[in-house]
């Protein structure tokens, strides 16, 4: 195991208010709290366009494509991966693509399959190894942006496939050699060890938020007009864990053989080693989601650094100011220097 990187960015001290030095209160603080206040800050120009990807088995993705006045093709561009029951309306989502095209970055809010604007599109779910999906969008970005350099920022679930994509494929070759920096913050590396931990303690709050919303998002699909894909007699045995939700639904639908199957070949953490591309990864040490001690077994590629700050909780990171903190250093790390 190698020994775990640091941050280079010079900004790596978060220090929150003596009163906000909780892992719980930063995550619900984030969530709640500063998420509302940065969406009725936002002015969306009428030059958002939307974008579609047409994945191998005829399921469809789609994006909104914010394009500054000022770009030109040949300038970078992100693709910004939103996070378990997220959009591409997400507050942290439409919060830092604001930022980015402020300093000229053209971004690419996803949405997985069937969230957001891709509801009824997909009869197939998303989930934390669909490293495929993502691939399949970054050609569809080359394609429209064949000179630019391109920018992963995943948030959370979207980290994780975001790590997962850059360790198991090459990403010197083909349409991956356009990706030149990536981002990853609060992403579940190892998807047992956290589903597990959130069935103990204060965790069955999250696990129990996470396993009504997901199962929620089952019977939407149920009601949308593409045939979705539902193993037969979900209904009758509603899940009470995500550990559950996965071993009933998510594993069988998506070929997996069990929840621990699918948590075994989607976890990033086994692909870190193989990171070639300059990549950052957020953790805060009191994330009440993400138990921190995964990151400090994993072993890391000699192109990632962590970024381990005390305090923040699950996408985070609040002062009083609201969330300037983990914006600045994803700003910092996609438009600045290495």
């Amino acid at each position: 195991m190698t020994s775990t990187p640091t941050c280079p960015t010079g900004n790596e001290h978060f220090l929150p208010p003596w009163y906000f030095r909780n892992g719980h209160l930063q995550t619900l603080a984030g969530m709640y709290i500063y998420a509302p206040l940065s969406i009725r800050k936002q002015f969306w120009p009428n030059t958002t366009r939307t974008g579609e990807v047409l994945l191998s088995d005829g399921d469809r993705l789609i994006y909104q494509d914010d394009c500054p006045t000022d770009w030109q093709p040949g300038d970078r561009v992100a693709l910004l991966l939103h996070g378990l029951g997220g959009s591409h309306a997400s507050p942290y989502l439409s919060r830092i693509a604001r930022q980015l095209n402020k300093n000229n970055t053209r971004t690419f809010r996803l949405d997985w399959r069937g969230c957001g604007a891709g509801a009824g599109l997909a009869r197939y779910p998303y989930h934390s190894g669909r490293s495929d999906d993502l691939s399949a969008t970054v050609s569809e970005i080359v394609a429209l942006c064949p000179d630019s350099p391109i920018s992963l920022v995943g948030f959370s679930l979207g980290g994780n496939v975001t790590l997962k994509l850059l360790g198991e494929t090459s990403a010197s070759v083909g349409h991956l050699s356009t990706i030149d920096r990536a981002i990853a913050i609060c992403p579940p590396i190892d998807l047992n060890f956290t589903v597990k931990s959130m069935q103990k303690g204060l965790g069955r709050l999250y696990d129990r938020y996470f396993c009504q919303n997901c199962t929620r998002d089952v019977y939407l699909r149920q009601r949308q007009a593409l045939k979705a894909v539902i193993p037969e007699g979900w209904f009758s045995r509603r899940p009470r864990t995500l550990y559950e939700f996965d071993e009933t639904f998510t594993a069988p639908v998506c070929g997996f053989e069990s929840a621990s199957d699918y948590y075994a070949k989607s976890s990033a953490n086994q692909f870190l080693e193989a990171i070639t591309v300059p990549t950052l990864v957020i953790a805060a040490q009191d994330d009440p989601l993400i138990p921190f001690s995964q990151f400090r077994v994993a072993s890391y590629s000699a192109t990632t650094k962590l970024l381990s700050p005390r305090h923040g909780g699950h996408l985070g990171f609040c002062t009083t100011q609201g969330q300037g903190w983990m914006d600045k250093q994803i700003i910092e790390w996609i438009v600045g220097k290495l």
